[in-house]
């Protein structure tokens, strides 16, 4: 008991204070938690330091498969594939060759292509979830690649189960087969039979996740496979939507626990590496970072995807996989994998995941400068979602996103007569609103799409994502049109006001149908309403600035 309580007391501690001091100062954690491992391996043995990843990641596949949710991937699935493919055959295939004749054997050579061809599930989620709303499209594309990443290593785990488990390749594929029958009928029929039962019960949604997990783990355990096979297979039995949703907002606060141990625990395994270890790293590090992102791009531009969304997405692809670890943990824990090997792949996979941190910092100026520097184009005649301009726009209306603000105004705008354009992202928009006679499948990002929309002769441009970037990209316009935009935040609102924007939608203060108003009231009114308007919202800004501080 004394030994748990100084391994999670060492661990919190030194995670707090730097987490602390890196959010402060870089408004990062991940280098945090990995840096405070890398202090605290120096007092903790490197079983117990095993022991902890392994659990970290057996939780973080938990979440990552009560995540998905299929139905919603079927736009992004086949350009994944396509892309997968390109990861394997241009990068995976060749240097497991290389490794092979450079006299690492097949196992060796197996750990280190895995290593090079799989990304992380966790923080390609993590990523792809933050511009969900407005990138939806690349948000798809990289849930769609993690999870073709995410079931291929566990065939890899379990074809590998003989040399890792001591176990049959029969026994361990016939198991896995049967616990993911056993997670589709949970799915299918046990987990919304709950959920009704329950009265939609936080407590009950997440005592019921965590036993199933604990459930399939044990059964991992007893069987001789990984337990990380156990948890993606529970995720996957609580991943139907819309009952997921419960369980994972249940489970966030253990996911953020759970993460911190995995990156702590990754960190704490750094060794000083040796000239073997440091060029297998070095080999892993540039080809992730440099070759897979670009193969991604490359790949996805000629499925018929834009640029800025090829892009978007092979940013989020530029980390080791946390299946990878297991891989090299368990073959190192039965000494199936060389030393330089395994730490070269701790070491790859540390790196890695600091650099995704900052490359998401800075993701829209890489995003940008790739898109001027690199002759790189999405093939004529292969776009798959194509833009659309049937009439004249001239003193007319632009709409940034059309979910369910968007729609509203839509409908209204058709009603009056008035001449708009949406600008949009999100494949569904544009299959499920047919009628749309004016449509730019483009990001607002992109000066592309604006001069497309014609916007110096706009009447009115209405943003309704709340993403800053875009908030600030339509400010940045030079045009006389009426700007509105959206903001969660009360006092990014008002910034937004003292850039001269005209209106600033706030969710807490103006609900769909209030905004409709508004752009009535903005059309048919002079110059005069419009600004009698911007005061009334100001004061209702500063009231309630106030009444927070």
């Amino acid at each position: 008991m004394i030994g748990i309580i100084y391994t999670f007391g060492l661990v919190f501690v030194l995670s707090a204070v730097l987490a602390l001091i890196f959010h402060k100062v870089f408004e990062l954690t991940i280098p945090a938690y990995i840096i405070a491992g890398i202090v605290g391996g120096l007092f903790l043995e490197e079983e117990a330091l095993l022991e902890l990843l392994k659990w970290g990641i057996a939780f973080v596949v938990f979440i990552f498969g009560a995540k998905l949710e299929p139905d919603k991937l079927k736009h992004g699935m086949g350009g994944s594939i396509l892309n997968v493919g390109l990861h394997i055959a241009g990068i995976g295939l060749p240097f497991f060759g290389v490794f092979y004749l450079a006299g690492f054997g097949t196992l060796n050579s197996i750990f280190v292509s895995a290593a090079l061809v799989f990304s992380s599930s966790l923080t390609g989620t993590e990523l792809s979830e933050k511009y969900a709303t407005i990138e939806l499209l690349y948000g798809r594309l990289a849930e769609a690649t993690d999870i073709i990443h995410d079931v291929l290593a566990i065939i890899l785990i379990l074809l590998l189960s003989p040399v890792l488990f001591e176990v049959g390749m029969g026994h361990a594929l016939s198991v896995a087969g049967g616990m993911f029958v056993f997670a589709l009928a949970v799915r299918r029929y046990l987990f919304p039979w709950l959920f009704e039962i329950s009265d939609s019960s936080e407590e009950l949604m997440l005592l019921s996740g965590i036993s199933l997990l604990v459930l399939m783990i044990a059964i991992s355990e007893f069987v001789g496979i990984s337990i990380v096979v156990g948890a993606f297979f529970a995720g996957i039995a609580f991943s139907k939507f819309p009952y997921n949703i419960e369980l994972v907002e249940c489970v966030e606060s253990l996911k953020d626990f759970f993460a911190a141990i995995l990156f702590f625990s990754l960190g704490a395994l750094v060794a000083f590496p040796t000239t073997a270890s440091l060029i297998i790293a070095l080999t892993i590090i540039t080809m992730t970072i440099f070759v897979k992102p670009l193969l991604t791009a490359i790949s996805l531009m000629h499925y018929g995807y834009d640029k800025r969304t090829a892009y978007r997405c092979a940013l989020t692809l530029d980390q080791v996989s946390e299946f990878v670890l297991i891989l090299a943990i368990q073959a190192y824990l039965v000494t199936a994998i060389a030393e330089p090997v395994f730490q070269g792949i701790i070491l790859a996979t540390t790196v890695t995941m600091i650099t995704t941190a900052y490359t998401d910092n800075y993701s829209g100026k890489i995003q940008d400068w790739l898109s001027r520097n690199l002759p790189l184009e999405t093939p004529e005649g292969l776009q798959r979602y194509s833009t659309q301009i049937t009439s004249e726009l001239k003193d007319h209306i632009i709409l940034v996103g059309y979910d369910v603000q968007g729609e509203k105004i839509g409908e209204y705008l058709k009603e009056c007569d008035r001449e708009f354009v949406v600008i949009d992202v999100n494949p569904e928009v544009f299959e499920s609103a047919k009628d749309l006679k004016n449509r730019i499948f483009k990001s607002a990002k992109d000066d592309e799409s604006w001069e497309l929309a014609n916007y110096k002769e706009a009447a009115m441009i209405i943003s309704t994502p709340p993403q800053k970037h875009i908030s600030e990209k339509v400010l940045s316009l030079d045009t006389e049109a009426v700007k509105v935009v959206r903001s969660n935040s009360f006092r990014e609102a008002s910034s937004f006001l003292e850039k001269d924007a005209d209106y600033v939608m706030v969710p807490d203060l103006l609900a769909a149908e209030q905004l409709v108003d508004y752009v009535e009231e903005a059309i048919y009114g002079d110059k005069e309403v419009i600004e009698r308007l911007r005061e009334m919202l100001m004061e209702e800004l500063k009231e309630e600035m106030e009444e927070f501080e």
